[in-house]
């Protein structure tokens, strides 16, 4: 597997101490250090900011300051951190546990009784699974520390097992990695994003992970073929000259010959994220598995350019061209279409026409479209990669229908949806993910949620939501790839803001749109496409929106 070199420099505002007072305020600047240079292939424990032990003789308030500030330093598993400790509370404290990320400056305040209270803003958590929680607008955490001398120096004594840190420390020690699990049918791979230090010991704690299982959100959509109750034989994944020695207990054993070669495929798979590893060989008490040909396709949908409706045909688009789908001229033209969606072969369509949404064949000459849905309001629908066809109703009132891949309808319950209104919808890649823009543009939420399906594949249903992009007011959503997003928000004073959020992370903001009504997207940040209300359809590149076609009356990607 070729790894890309990614150089990362980041700069730190270092903090600093302050006069000792009865409530200490820490710093919003001070002097700048050079954060590290990572280079590619390599994870190692030296490769980021060294923050400073105790020094002799040191204050209550620097004690706790510079074990705050030690939270920078993964280093030995947070060895700096530990020297502010006591010898005997040095063993208990568990640095991994829980990550806080801070949103503003903590402060501050001391008692009489040699304890400190520290107040920390906080924008999201990580908890011990390495799973994101973003929190409420102004979120606080109560941290309290308490001290006793040793050997004649302050020491901590006492603490909740958590670091803090800020957001662009955060964003240069911690990495987003995706553990691999199985759909319930065991076709496909769906990713399970989780925030872990990049460190030499990265690939024991993803695979303990991996063997945790999934989130509890997503776990009524997926499945791993690793036998609970499985752990690391030895406690620790080794790497050498780039192959990850993975050794599981004999729990793994009770797996089948079949279960065996897939769960070969998620530990690998979850591993060859990390630059360091380029081959896995997984064993059970150190006796080999049989070999597995790892014929699983990466799930990153790769489709890089959309298909547009753009004067009656359906076409290949980007700012370098555009290319007709044979046969869709004809089709769009008889039928009047006013929307689609098609697969990704890119050989059955579905039309949203004025009587309602049929779904059609290209490639047949002769042939009688099956009506899917009758009337109108509709969202635009959906061809998922297992072959299902989505329709959803704008209004709550109304029941989602889905129909198999020979256009009968399979029995399917709106749960949690029932009684809102939709106003945008996209199914992930491999078919186990819904996201969902509800509500208005007054009261709006968007939403991720497991689709769940039965034993043939079938979906029946939606496991509870979760909210990755927080409280938004959204008319557009899309997944962009396997575990991001893609948001619209309504128009402000003429001009939507799109944002990319990842299901597990946190989000990042795009250049405002004028105008901006629709948003599709696949793979890669040159891959997000917005059709603005006037028709005209652009690509971001760079930082800015390009305008790639006018006339555009629809836009979509394949599957999706």
């Amino acid at each position: 597997m070729n790894k890309l070199l990614k150089i990362m420099l980041a700069g730190f505002t270092s903090l600093l101490l302050i006069g000792t007072t009865a409530c200490a305020q820490l710093p919003k600047s001070g002097e700048i250090k050079t954060g590290p240079n990572v280079e590619a292939g390599l994870e190692t424990d030296y490769l980021y900011y060294s923050p400073s032990g105790p020094v002799e003789g040191a204050t209550q308030e620097e004690i706790v300051l510079g074990f705050l500030n030690a939270g920078t330093g993964p280093q030995n598993d947070y060895e700096v951190a530990k020297s502010y400790l006591s010898s005997s509370f040095r063993a208990k404290w568990d640095p991994n546990n829980e990550v806080l990320i801070q949103d503003g400056n903590p402060s501050i305040t001391f008692s009489v009784d040699d304890s400190a209270t520290v107040v920390v803003p906080i924008a999201a958590k990580i908890n011990d699974r390495g799973q994101y929680q973003a929190m409420p607008a102004g979120s606080k955490e109560f941290v309290r520390i308490k001290m006793s001398k040793e050997a004649g120096e302050w020491r901590i004594i006492s603490a909740p097992n958590l670091i803090s840190v800020i957001r662009p420390v955060f964003d240069v020690v911690f990495k987003a990695y995706a553990l691999y699990f199985f759909d319930n049918q065991l076709k496909q791979l769906v990713p399970d994003v989780r925030w872990f230090p990049s460190r030499a010991s990265t690939s024991t704690r993803l695979v303990a992970a991996l063997l945790g299982g999934p989130s509890d959100w997503l776990s009524p959509a997926v499945r791993s073929t690793i036998p609970s109750g499985t752990k690391l034989s030895l406690g620790t994944v080794t790497v050498a000259d780039g192959i990850a020695t993975v050794d599981l207990s004999s729990k793994a054993l009770e797996a089948s010959a079949s279960e065996r070669r897939l769960m070969q495929t998620q530990i690998r798979e979850t591993l060859i994220q990390l630059n360091s590893v380029y081959s896995v060989n997984v064993t059970v008490q150190r006796s080999a598995l049989d070999a597995n040909s790892w014929n699983f396709s990466n799930p990153q949908n790769q489709i890089v350019n959309p298909v547009a409706m753009y004067f009656q045909a359906l076409v290949h688009m980007d700012s370098l061209g555009s290319a007709e789908i044979k046969g869709s001229k004809n089709l769009l033209t008889k039928y009047n279409a006013v929307d689609f969606a098609t697969n990704s072969l890119e050989k059955t369509v579905l039309l949203t026409t004025k009587d309602g949404i049929i779904k059609t064949e290209l490639d047949k000459i002769v042939q009688e479209p099956r009506i899917l849905a009758a009337g109108t309001g509709y969202l635009s629908p959906v061809l998922d990669s297992n072959g299902y066809s989505w329709i959803i109703p704008k209004s709550g009132e109304r029941q989602i229908l889905v129909f198999n891949a020979d256009g009968n309808r399979v029995p399917f319950s709106s749960g949690w949806l029932t009684n809102l209104d939709r106003r945008s919808f996209s199914i992930s890649g491999e078919g186990s993910r819904i996201v969902v823009a509800t509500g208005s543009k007054e009261n709006s939420s968007v939403y991720v949620a497991p689709v769940i399906r039965d034993k043939q594949g079938n979906p029946t249903g939606f496991g509870a939501p979760i909210k990755p992009a927080g409280q938004i007011s959204a008319q557009s959503v899309t997944w962009l790839d396997n575990i991001r997003i893609g948001v619209l928000g309504d128009l402000v004073d003429g001009y939507a803001q799109p944002l990319v959020a990842m299901v597990g992370g946190g989000t990042r903001s795009l250049t405002p749109i004028r105008g901006g009504q629709t948003m599709v997207g696949s793979g890669q940040a040159s891959s997000v496409f917005i059709l603005d209300e006037d028709q005209a359809m652009y690509q971001f590149r760079g930082s800015n929106w390009v305008l790639v076609a006018t006339n555009v009356d629809a836009l979509r990607y394949p599957g999706n």
